[in-house]
């Protein structure tokens, strides 16, 4: 197996997972993970149809609960994974020709699908659809996102810009809703100095209420969008020379390096010069796809 594959089948596999989770009904084990929906829809768009079961599957869900998806995030996490756009317009399109909702993406235009009934859903209780749980019980809005992160981040509290960039919306938005969410005693806000930083109610009922939480936050937006990038260069760098793959692929890992750190994923060793680094590169390669595979 080649390394393009390992990478695609490690996305697919963890994709596969994920609608799992949500209640597809596909052969696999449920994601534990916090599953982001907006980043599994773009993602299932463009390298999901490497195995047909995902997107056939994810179809049937987004025609059956695809209101569960804020469209003004799908359209900001698409910016952000980079997927080939025309992939995603004619993903929108089925939905809205199954009868499911018509994304903004779609364009006014429905391509016919059936849906086969594959989603086999009793509750919300699982941790990895706690995101879904939550704008199902606040809305589809920042509210549910906001809440989203501050339930399985680690640590006691969070910035104002740390919570805009990991919920894909702005500071302002932030702020006021906050001051909501803390005058109803779900959230606090604690000022430390010129900084406000903002944690999840300590009220032992509202916790009791959220149940069973992923064990961590997990960016899948960037993990899926550091993926992306990876097979993106795969096409300009194929047949390529060691040295130019070398240095179109230091060139990326300089440019994505801040999204590893961030989102937990390994860094290749850059300590290696001229055209050694390819091979650095497919070894750290291979250990990014070990950490997407569920």
């Amino acid at each position: 197996m080649g390394r393009t594959d390992s990478l695609r089948t490690a996305i697919v596999d963890r994709l596969a997972a994920q609608w799992i989770a949500l209640g597809v009904s596909l052969v696999g084990t449920p994601d534990q993970s916090l599953v982001d929906l907006e980043a599994l829809v773009v993602m299932t768009a463009t390298v999901g149809r490497d195995d047909p079961r995902v997107p056939d599957g994810a179809l049937d869900w987004c025609v059956a609960h695809g209101s569960a998806i804020n469209a003004g995030r799908l359209k900001v996490v698409a910016r952000e994974i980079g997927p080939d756009v025309e992939q995603l317009q004619e993903f929108a399109a089925c939905v809205a020709g199954g009868g499911g909702p018509e994304w903004p993406m779609a364009q006014g235009q429905r391509i016919p699908f059936e849906p086969r009934g594959r989603v086999d859903l009793r509750d919300l209780q699982a941790p990895g659809v706690l995101a879904w749980r939550l704008r199902s019980a606040f809305g589809i809005s920042a509210r549910a996102d906001i809440l989203t992160v501050l339930a399985t981040m680690p640590g006691p509290s969070i910035t104002q810009a740390d919570l805009a960039r990991m919920a894909r919306t702005s500071k302002r938005t932030i702020a006021l809703t906050a001051h909501a969410l803390a005058l109803a005693n779900i959230v606090e806000v604690d000022r430390l100095g010129n900084e406000q930083r903002i944690r999840l109610t300590r009220h032992k009922g509202f916790r009791d209420w959220l149940g069973r939480r992923p064990p961590a936050y997990t960016d899948w937006t960037t993990r899926f969008a550091v993926a992306a990038s990876v097979l993106r260069l795969d096409h300009v760098i194929r047949d390529e020379s060691p040295m130019v793959v070398a240095i179109e692929a230091r060139a990326l890992v300089e440019r994505l390096a801040p999204c590893l750190v961030r989102a937990g994923l390994p860094t290749p060793d850059t300590s290696t010069l001229g055209e050694g680094f390819a091979a650095a590169y497919a070894e750290w390669r291979t250990e990014l796809a070990r950490t997407i595979a569920p």
